[in-house]
């Protein structure tokens, strides 16, 4: 389970570095040792089991509530876990965006058949006339890698983040 969080975690901090992320429940039966290597705070510093705080809060934005501790009130029905209540501030800090410039290979489609077809049509026996297998693969490698740089070229790109 805890793999299965850290890696949702992951791929989602990956593709939205800006994500509020909020993880909360009881973690009684959940070692959540790794959960503290992950840049997350955790909120709730009361007991709320007897004396062993089993109900948390995991954040990495624990400045959009109103106070950085939770309030620990009575349980809840039959519940012997106690409740744990945090309010959301009125107007939280939100972090400035920037524009974000990265660059990768043109993925344009029709580009791509133009590089398979020139690679099909290429006349590869003058590779097999070389010396050694060390210049074969690096006349190879030189060939495609130029094919592609011509074909896919790398493009700039920016994003706001």
């Amino acid at each position: 389970m805890l793999d299965h969080i850290i890696s949702s975690m992951d791929t989602i901090s990956r593709q939205h570095p800006y994500t509020g992320i909020v993880l909360l429940g009881d973690f009684n039966q959940l070692p959540d040792s790794q959960l503290r290597t992950y840049p997350l705070r955790q909120l709730v510093t009361g007991p709320t089991r007897k004396t062993a705080i089993l109900d948390k809060i995991y954040t990495n934005i624990a400045n959009w509530f109103d106070a950085p501790v939770p309030v620990i009130l009575p349980a809840i029905t039959k519940s012997d876990h106690d409740t744990v209540m945090i309010s959301p501030t009125v107007s939280p800090q939100r972090p400035k965006q920037q524009m974000i410039q990265y660059y990768r290979k043109s993925s344009d489609p029709n580009r791509k058949a133009l590089l398979c077809h020139n690679i099909k049509q290429l006349d590869w026996r003058p590779l097999f006339c070389l010396p050694n297998c060390a210049a074969m693969v690096d006349c190879f490698y030189l060939t495609v890698l130029s094919l592609m740089d011509y074909y896919l070229p790398i493009q700039s790109h920016q994003v706001l983040h």
